[in-house]
C-alpha cells in the first residue's frame, strides 16, 4: 500500500476510535434517540392489536359524572360492567392508596367496600401503583443505610440491590406481587427507595399489581421499564403484569449474556435492554388503540362483543387529571396509551431489538466506516469523485439501519457510525487538500523561477500534466550564447562581470517566460530554454521563434544603454548573440538522483539545437533554426498540426505578420549522418525592401551553388555583398564557390556540407 493510503487508514481508524470514545461517554445518546424517533415516523403508523382496548376517563365522562376522582362506587360499577362484558383482564392506570375521605359526621367507607367487593368477584384485575424515585423528606436521613438523602433526581443509587435467587424471604406491602421466579442476579435494573401502594383493602382482592412510574428521555417516553427493584425483590410493570394475566403465563427473570437480565413471559423471552427496559414500538400517535368512553361503558352503550376477551386498560385521557406523554410521533399521548403500547409489543413480540447483538453490529459499522471512507477518498484519484463515493458510503448506513428497523425491528445505532464516517471524510479530505497544497507549493518552488506564472498556475490546477518520471514529447529547445563576451570580460572586475551577466540574463529570461517557455539552465554566458513542457503547447515552435526575435531586439537596447554608460569605452566591439532553435521529439522530466534532480530535456534533438546555436559563428548569423522548427511554424501559419496533419485550435496565423526564414545551408553535423537544413530567422513580415531583395538574391545563388554552377553562384554572392553590405552566409558561400572552382567536388556531391567540428 502507498504511504498516502496507509495514512488515510490511520486517519479513518483514529476518527472511529474518537467517536467511539464520545459514544461511550453518553453524549450521543440523546441524538440517537431522536434519530430513532425519526425512523419510527418514517415507518409510519401501523395497526394496533385489537385485543387491547382502552376505557377512557375523558371530557364527556367528567362533564357527566363530575370532577375526578369519582366516588369508589362509580369505579365499582365500571368494573362490574367490564366483568359482565367478559373482559378477560382489567388493568387500572391509577392507584388506590387512600381511603375515601368523609366529611365530618358522614361515613363513606361503604364506597370503598363496594369497590373491594367488585374487585373480589372480578376474575382478573391488575391494580397500578407507583414507585417514588426519591424518598420523602421525612424518610431520607438514615434510610437504607444511605445517610443523607440520595442525589437529586436519584433512583435509589445508594440502595443495595435485591438479593439473588428464588424464594427470597423479604417482605413488604408489595411482596405477594413481585416476580416469583428469579434465577441468578443481582441485576442492574432501577432500584427504588419508596412506593405509593394500594390500600390492602383493595390489594388483597386482585390477582396482580404492576407499577406505572416510568422515566422519560428528554421529555419523550421511549422506553418502558419492565422491572424495578424494591426491598430485595423485583416487581413487574403494569403492562407486563397485565399481559402475564392475559396469557396465563408467569413472569420470570433470569440471566442473559452474563449479568444482563432477561425477562420472560412463560417461555417467551422479552428483548429488553441491559436494564430491563423495553424500547416501545409505537403503533402511531394518540388514538392508535380502540378507545371507549367510561361514560359509554357505564351507560351500557358499548356492545359486550367489543369488550369480550379483551385486555382493558382504564385510565384518564382528559387534560389535567391524567398523565400525558410525548412520543416519537410528536403527539401528546395519554399515559394509559403508553401502557397499551407496551402490552401490544409484549403480546405480539413487536420488539425493537436493542441487545448486545445489535450493539455489536453497530460497533463494527462504527469501526469500519471511518477507515473505509478515508480509504475511498485516497484511492480514487479524482478528489470530487472520491468524496462523492465516500459520502454515499456514509449515508448508506442510515439506509441500512432504517431497513433493519423496518424489516426486523433492529435498533442499530445510526449517529455514531455516521459521525465516524463524517469525521474520517473531513480528516481525509483535509489531508488530501494538505497534500495537494504541499504538491502545489512544491511545483511553485520548483518552477516559478523557470516558467511563467500562467504555466505554474496550469500545473497547480492540473498536476497530472507534469510527468515527474519523464516522457517523450514533441517540443522545441532554444539555446542562446553571448558573442564577444570573452573579449569584453577581459578588462572587467569579477563583480562587474557578474553584474553584466545579470543585466543580460534578467530581460532575456523574462522574454522566454513571457512566451510561455521554461528556463532549463544557465551555462556560463549561455542560456537554455524549452517550449512545450511541462505544459503542452501546440505552438511551441512559434513561441520559441518569437522569443528569439525579442531577445535579439532586447540586446540592441542593452548595447545602446551600455554604450551610454561607457561600458564599451575604449573597445571597438559590443556584445552579440547567437541563438539556435530546434523542434522534435525529446525526453522531458525530472532527471538526476533521488536527492538532487533537475527538470530538463535530453535527446538527439536537444544536442542538435546546441550544435545549431554554435553554427551562428560559422555563418555569421544571430538566429538559426532547423527545418523541424520551420515546418512546425509553417504548419501553424497554415492552420494545421505538422505531425497529425489535423486542424489546430489556434486558427490560421496571419501570413502578412508571419515569420520570414531564409534557408542558409544543408549540413551534416558532427555525430549525425542525416543532413539537416538550416534556416536563418530573419524577422516578421513586412520586411524592408533591401532585406527582401537580399533574401531573394541569396536564394538564387544557393540554387546555382547546389547545381554545381559555381561561376553564376559566385557572381550573385559577390553582387549581394557589394550592393547590400556584409552578409555572413553570402561571404561563406562566396569562399566555397571559389574553392570548388579551384578544386571541384566529386561527381556524387549532393550539396550537403559535412561539418567536422561541433
Amino acid at each position: 500500500m502507498s504511504r498516502h493510503r496507509i495514512i488515510a487508514l490511520i486517519l479513518g481508524m483514529a476518527a472511529s476510535l474518537a467517536v467511539l470514545a464520545v459514544e461511550w461517554s453518553g453524549v450521543l445518546e440523546p441524538v440517537e434517540a431522536v434519530v430513532t424517533d425519526l425512523q419510527m415516523r418514517l415507518r409510519g403508523p401501523q395497526p394496533a392489536d385489537e385485543r387491547v382496548v382502552l376505557v377512557a376517563v375523558d371530557a364527556a365522562s367528567i362533564d357527566a359524572l363530575g370532577r375526578w376522582p369519582w366516588p369508589r362506587t362509580c369505579l365499582a360499577e365500571l368494573v362490574d360492567r367490564l366483568v359482565a362484558a367478559d373482559a378477560r383482564v382489567v388493568a387500572f392506570d391509577l392507584v388506590l392508596s387512600e381511603a375515601t375521605r368523609s366529611p365530618p359526621g358522614v361515613d363513606l367507607s361503604g364506597e370503598d367496600e363496594a369497590l373491594a367487593s367488585s374487585l373480589a368477584v372480578a376474575p382478573e384485575v391488575v391494580l397500578g401503583y407507583f414507585f417514588r424515585h426519591r424518598l420523602p423528606p421525612d424518610q431520607r436521613e438514615g434510610s437504607g443505610g444511605c445517610g443523607p438523602a440520595p442525589l437529586a433526581g436519584g433512583i435509589g443509587e445508594c440502595y443495595a440491590p435485591p438479593s439473588a435467587g428464588e424464594g427470597s424471604t423479604a417482605t413488604g406491602p408489595l411482596a405477594p406481587w413481585s416476580v416469583q421466579q428469579v434465577l441468578g442476579g443481582p441485576y442492574p435494573v432501577p432500584q427504588r427507595p419508596a412506593v405509593e401502594a394500594n390500600l390492602e383493602l383493595f390489594a388483597r382482592q386482585v390477582s396482580a399489581q404492576g407499577f406505572f412510574s416510568h422515566e422519560r428521555q428528554q421529555g419523550v417516553q421511549r422506553r418502558y421499564e419492565l422491572i424495578n427493584g424494591y426491598r430485595s425483590r423485583y416487581y413487574p410493570a403494569l403492562a407486563l403484569a397485565a399481559v402475564a394475566r392475559f396469557t396465563g403465563e408467569p413472569v420470570s427473570l433470569r440471566p442473559y449474556q452474563g449479568s444482563l437480565p432477561e425477562v420472560r413471559i412463560g417461555e417467551q423471552a422479552v428483548r429488553a435492554d441491559e436494564h430491563g427496559r423495553l424500547w416501545l414500538n409505537y403503533r402511531g400517535g394518540a388514538g392508535s388503540f380502540t378507545t371507549f368512553s367510561a361514560l359509554a361503558v357505564l351507560r351500557g352503550e358499548v356492545p359486550a362483543t367489543a369488550l369480550a376477551d379483551r385486555l382493558v386498560f382504564i385510565g384518564a385521557t382528559e387534560t389535567g387529571i391524567g398523565d400525558i406523554a410525548a412520543t416519537p410521533f410528536g403527539a401528546e399521548v395519554p399515559g394509559v396509551e403508553v401502557h397499551a403500547t407496551a402490552a401490544d409489543n409484549l403480546l405480539n413480540q413487536r420488539f425493537l431489538h436493542d441487545t448486545a447483538l445489535q450493539y455489536l453490529v453497530s460497533l463494527l459499522a462504527l469501526l469500519l466506516l471511518g477507515p473505509l471512507v478515508a480509504l475511498l477518498v485516497s484511492v480514487i484519484d479524482r478528489h470530487l469523485l472520491g468524496s462523492l463515493a465516500a459520502i454515499a458510503l456514509v449515508f448508506s448506513w442510515p439506509l441500512i439501519s432504517h431497513l433493519a428497523f423496518r424489516t426486523a425491528g433492529w435498533h442499530l445505532q445510526t449517529v455514531a457510525p455516521v459521525l465516524a464516517g463524517g469525521v474520517a471524510l473531513v480528516a481525509a479530505l483535509r489531508y488530501q487538500v494538505g497534500t495537494v497544497e504541499a504538491h502545489a507549493r512544491f511545483l511553485r518552488r520548483a518552477f516559478q523561477r523557470y516558467v511563467s506564472g500562467a504555466v505554474v498556475d496550469e500545473l497547480v490546477r492540473h498536476p497530472h500534466k507534469l510527468e515527474l518520471g519523464g516522457e517523450e514529447r514533441i517540443m522545441t529547445v532554444l539555446f542562446s550564447d553571448i558573442r564577444g563576451f570573452t573579449t569584453l570580460s577581459e578588462g572587467l572586475a569579477p563583480e562587474e562581470l557578474v553584474g553584466l551577466l545579470n543585466q543580460f540574463f534578467t530581460p532575456m529570461t523574462r522574454l522566454v517566460l513571457d512566451e510561455g517557455g521554461t528556463l532549463d539552465k544557465y551555462m556560463g554566458d549561455a542560456l537554455m530554454a524549452l517550449f512545450g513542457a511541462p505544459v503542452e503547447q501546440p505552438d511551441h515552435a512559434l513561441r520559441a521563434c518569437h522569443a528569439a526575435l525579442q531577445m535579439r531586439a532586447e540586446l540592441r537596447l542593452l548595447n545602446a544603454r551600455w554604450h551610454q554608460e561607457g561600458l564599451f569605452e575604449g573597445r571597438s566591439a559590443e556584445i552579440g548573440i547567437g541563438i539556435g532553435i530546434n523542434s522534435g521529439e525529446m525526453a522531458v522530466g525530472n532527471m538526476g538522483s533521488d536527492q538532487v534532480f533537475d527538470y530538463t530535456v535530453i535527446g538527439d534533438n536537444v544536442n542538435l539545437g546546441s550544435r545549431i546555436e554554435g553554427l551562428n559563428k560559422l555563418y555569421g548569423t544571430e538566429i538559426l533554426c532547423s527545418e523541424g522548427t520551420v515546418r512546425e511554424v509553417e504548419a501553424l501559419e497554415a492552420g494545421f498540426d505538422a505531425r497529425t496533419q489535423t486542424a489546430t485550435d489556434l486558427g490560421t496565423v496571419d501570413l502578412a505578420q508571419g515569420l520570414v526564414f531564409r534557408e542558409v545551408d544543408r549540413v551534416r553535423v558532427k555525430g549525425k549522418n542525416e543532413p539537416v537544413s538550416l534556416y536563418e530567422l530573419v524577422g516578421q513580415r513586412p520586411l524592408p525592401a533591401e532585406i527582401q531583395a537580399r533574401i531573394e538574391t541569396f536564394g538564387q545563388g544557393l540554387a546555382f551553388y547546389r547545381r554545381r554552377r559555381f561561376h553564376q553562384a559566385e557572381a550573385l554572392f559577390l553582387e549581394l555583398l557589394e550592393e547590400h553590405g556584409e552578409d555572413g552566409p553570402s561571404r561563406l558561400f562566396l569562399e566555397r564557390c571559389r574553392r570548388y572552382l579551384d578544386d571541384p567536388p566529386p561527381e556524387d556531391w549532393d550539396g550537403v556540407e559535412t561539418l567536422t567540428r561541433k
